[in-house]
């Protein structure tokens, strides 16, 4: 009985491409089948015949995208294929495309794929992929759902930023007695229902109410905020009323969907922490670890066993660097690999900001990267940070311990 059947599946939205070679790269047959479990259906009942003489099997796709995804969840679970033992692989992009290049002048087609998939699994310098927990692949799911809302913030607020120069100037830049929050509710309900005309025309006693109503008496010198706004507002261009009434429109929209983007954020936030109550960890005694941090760094790694050593861990993540060397002459400034997990990578760099801040160990070591750099100070010794957190939650997450600097950091 021959050794492997090496299987690459080409996936896309509408079809999978397989393709089966045997070791010594004869193609030994190929199919097409749609992406559904019809489809997935269709290709288990291909693939046994062509299987039967031999031993294991070895399938593998490129992930692209998340057309892979529902395919490979279906099939590491079906029955009809485990007497091959099969090793999966879920190969990055940018190692199939590296691997394309050795062949000079070959064509890209489905087909050429999978078998240039089947090709990287037989070569054998990939490492196999470990079908993700059910649970830790739920909580990713959150996860990463609250990371893209977090990025549209950011960006609606950007663009919210370009029609309020526009409108009030120096609104959001003023070193004047103002809100503490250019999008706090109080900032936003001035925003909504005032354009610097209509602002400059009523009397400074109504504004101070106003102000301090929508800040729910909490404002800090609520009389302050409301001069400041009048000056604002006289020293703002005076755009045409057609274009003033139309950016004032959009900033108005800009605000709405900000609200919107915060109010789900704050709800997923709540069943992030909620799921969070399902694990046994102690990622968030880490000083500026909440929730929403843990979750990510523990959604993104899994169960830790899958990781033999701190370094795998942190190639995992892409917070490695590639050696630069030759002769006698050794690069100081090294690129990061950045070829790991982007979402566990922004994770532990996200967290080593605000571990940072909150505690002296990391504090201590911050500063220290920070003055040695020469370039790109902060950059620098914030991913080194990350990198050291990295070692940090290793050893929390494989013992099973809270945070303890003295016994996780050296002195």
């Amino acid at each position: 009985m021959d050794s492997v059947l090496y299987v690459g599946i080409d996936t896309s939205l509408g079809a999978h491409v397989v393709c089966a070679m045997a070791a010594d790269g004869h193609v030994v047959a190929r199919t097409t089948v749609p992406n559904d479990q019809a489809g997935a259906e269709q290709f288990v009942a291909w693939l046994h015949p062509h299987a039967a003489p031999y031993a294991r099997l070895a399938i593998g796709v490129e992930a692209t995208s998340v057309y892979h995804v529902p395919l490979m969840e279906w099939l590491t679970q079906t029955p009809d294929l485990q007497r091959w033992q099969p090793t999966w692989y879920v190969l990055n992009p940018k190692v199939v495309q590296k691997f394309r290049e050795t062949y000079v002048d070959r064509g890209k087609t489905d087909r050429a794929d999978a078998a240039l998939i089947a090709d990287v699994m037989r070569f054998g310098r990939v490492t196999p992929w470990t079908p993700p927990d059910p649970r830790y692949a739920a909580l990713q799911v959150l996860t990463r759902h609250r990371r893209q809302l977090s990025h549209l913030i950011t960006q609606e607020k950007n663009r919210a930023l370009v029609q309020l120069f526009c409108v009030w100037g120096q609104y959001a830049h003023t070193e004047e007695p103002f809100f503490s929050n250019v999008f706090g509710v109080a900032s936003q309900t001035v925003l909504e229902r005032y354009t610097p005309d209509t602002l400059a025309a009523i009397p400074l006693a109504d504004l101070v109410a106003e102000i301090a109503a929508a800040g729910r008496q909490r404002l800090k010198a609520p009389d302050d905020i409301a001069q400041t706004l009048h000056r604002l507002a006289r020293r703002a261009f005076r755009l045409h009323p057609d274009e003033q009434d139309a950016r004032h429109q959009s900033l108005v929209l800009h605000l709405d969907t900000i609200r919107a983007l915060e109010h789900q954020q704050q709800a997923l936030d709540k069943v992030i922490a909620r799921d969070m109550q399902a694990f046994r960890q102690t990622l968030t005694t880490i000083p500026g670890i909440g929730p929403v941090y843990g979750a990510g760094l523990l959604a993104e790694i899994g169960p830790i066993e899958r990781f033999p050593s701190e370094n795998a861990l942190a190639k995992y993540a892409g917070l490695t660097w590639r050696p630069h060397q030759s002769g006698n002459f050794d690069a100081d400034i090294r690129p990061l690999t950045r070829t790991g997990n982007v979402y566990l990578r922004y994770y532990f760099i996200e967290a080593a900001e605000r571990v940072r801040v909150r505690d002296p160990q990391f504090k201590a070591f911050y500063e220290k990267k920070y003055h040695e750099a020469t370039h790109h100070a902060h950059k620098r010794a914030l991913v080194l940070t990350a990198r050291k957190l990295v070692g940090v939650v290793y050893g929390m997450l494989t013992r099973g311990q809270i945070y303890d600097e003295r016994k996780l950091m050296p002195h």
